[in-house]
């Protein structure tokens, strides 16, 4: 699938980007209005913003995935266009994504590591707490280059630090969160990271999920891309040609092409270019498990010497003896 980052979907947008001190096409607000939730209601006014550890500034909202994690799904519903989530296909998309954490789970336990994330585990996305709805204010767009507009981005941005402030999440015992937004039109599903150059800003991280897949022919968005966009909350990068993550050039795609075909974030179809629905049937490889933290090392250090600079689960725009110390440019679009 399309990964999107921050500083990526601004290039989509039209936004104009030069190293980290570009602006955006419109700096990061709260939205003119409060978050109107459908139900169950959303908190309609965020938290102060707290004070966020080197480590927080560094990792996002999302960390590691063997660190207790809450997974909260939001269905966004735009009533104004007659777009939102009937009670069959939003059960769907909550089974799609347990099958998609029970994958992980099952993955981490190749690489001997305990993957602790907690989702939705009603049937039809009855648990109030980890599954929402909510009533869209900003346009949607979707289609094959899923680019969404800034009043949309800036919208969710809102609506995670609302949601984040929610005393009922506090009973899981968690101390990172991502949002899964599942959007009930045809596009291509991406994620908005936190890079480590972001600091403070853009802290909450989260994946949009369209319903269907504009690449085929308007199937759903099936479980492996659930679980590609998931991975790319705690640090997976993109491995096909043209990935934006900077350590990911033609050789190493090239080599994970040859190496490991059936890599989740190398591709998520079958190898006939069809979606799998009752299972996923892709591996998260050595090199991947090594970008999340489920493996200390990879085979393909010697040869690739830039993944020396990764630290696992965290993204960064340049390897990280490059990072600049300066704080990050306020309105900076991360990746």
């Amino acid at each position: 699938m399309n990964t999107l980052h921050r500083r990526l979907a601004a290039l989509l947008l039209g936004a104009v980007l030069l190293c980290s001190c570009s602006a955006r096409v419109s700096v990061q607000t709260l939205p003119v209005e409060p978050p109107r939730a459908e139900s169950p209601a959303a908190t309609p006014t965020p938290a102060p913003t707290p004070t966020f550890t080197q480590a927080q500034k560094d990792y996002g909202s999302a960390a590691l995935l063997t660190e207790p994690t809450v997974l909260v799904n939001v269905f966004l519903n735009d009533a104004a266009h007659g777009r939102t989530w009937d009670a069959e296909s939003r059960a769907a998309a909550v089974q799609r994504t347990q099958m998609a954490v029970d994958w992980i789970a099952a993955q981490g336990e190749v690489y001997g590591a305990a993957v602790h994330l907690y989702c939705d585990r009603s049937a039809d996305g009855s648990d109030a707490t980890l599954t929402r709805s909510y009533l869209l204010q900003s346009a949607i767009t979707g289609g094959e280059n899923s680019s969404e507009s800034t009043a949309f981005l800036d919208e969710m941005d809102a609506l995670c630090e609302s949601l984040a402030a929610d005393s009922r999440l506090a009973a899981y015992g968690a101390r990172h969160i991502g949002f899964l937004f599942y959007l009930p039109i045809s596009g291509t599903s991406f994620t908005m990271a936190h890079y480590a150059d972001d600091g403070e800003y853009f802290y909450y991280e989260y994946s949009c999920l369209y319903k269907t897949d504009a690449y085929t022919d308007g199937e759903d968005e099936s479980p492996a891309t659930y679980a590609h966009e998931i991975l790319h909350l705690f640090g997976a990068p993109d491995l096909y040609a043209g990935s934006g993550d900077p350590y990911v050039d033609e050789a190493l795609s090239a080599y994970v092409e040859k190496t490991y075909p059936d890599d989740i974030m190398l591709s998520t179809y079958e190898e006939d270019g069809i979606s799998r629905f009752d299972e996923i049937t892709k591996e998260i490889s050595p090199l991947t498990a090594y970008c999340l933290g489920l493996a200390d090392t990879c085979p393909e250090l010697a040869e690739f010497p830039a993944l020396a600079t990764v630290t696992p689960g965290v993204f960064r725009q340049e390897a990280a003896d490059a990072v600049p110390t300066a704080a990050p440019w306020p309105d900076a679009v991360a990746l």
